[in-house]
């Protein structure tokens, strides 16, 4: 089982994004593993991000008030224990994924990394890191 906390302001969010999406389509909440990306992250820096998409056989699929999330194997030990959150505020704006189960990565990363969903997820395109 997989536990993932989803804030109200995120919940919201997705269920407004979501709307225009087909009925089994989900929120695939995935996570790697290494540096680099556009979060800026380094060694041992985990990447989050999200997208709408279909389940699969192999992935896990958790309900959180009524809002299917997705899951791949991969990425389970990742996203087991992380927070999905929408903040708007001055400094950044958009889905920031946490997990504060995940040991601190060496001073180049940023644990618990960053997802983010922008306006054109609405329109059936991904969600991914960015957004500040």
């Amino acid at each position: 089982m997989v536990e993932l906390e989803v804030r109200p302001a995120a919940l919201d969010q997705i269920k407004t994004l979501i709307r225009g999406q087909k009925p089994d389509v989900g929120v695939r909440v995935y996570a790697q593993a290494g540096g680099g990306g556009c979060c800026g992250g380094g060694g041992g820096a985990v990447q989050f991000g999200m997208a709408f998409a279909k389940p699969r056989a192999d992935d896990v699929v958790v309900q959180v008030q009524g809002l299917s999330l997705i899951v791949d194997p991969g990425s389970v030990p990742m996203v087991d224990g992380a927070v999905v959150d929408y903040v708007e505020n001055l400094d950044e704006s958009g889905f920031k994924i946490t997990n504060p189960n995940l040991p601190t990565p060496d001073e180049a990363g940023m644990a618990g990394g960053c997802g983010s969903c922008g306006e054109s997820s609405g329109n059936g395109g991904g969600c991914g890191c960015g957004g500040n």
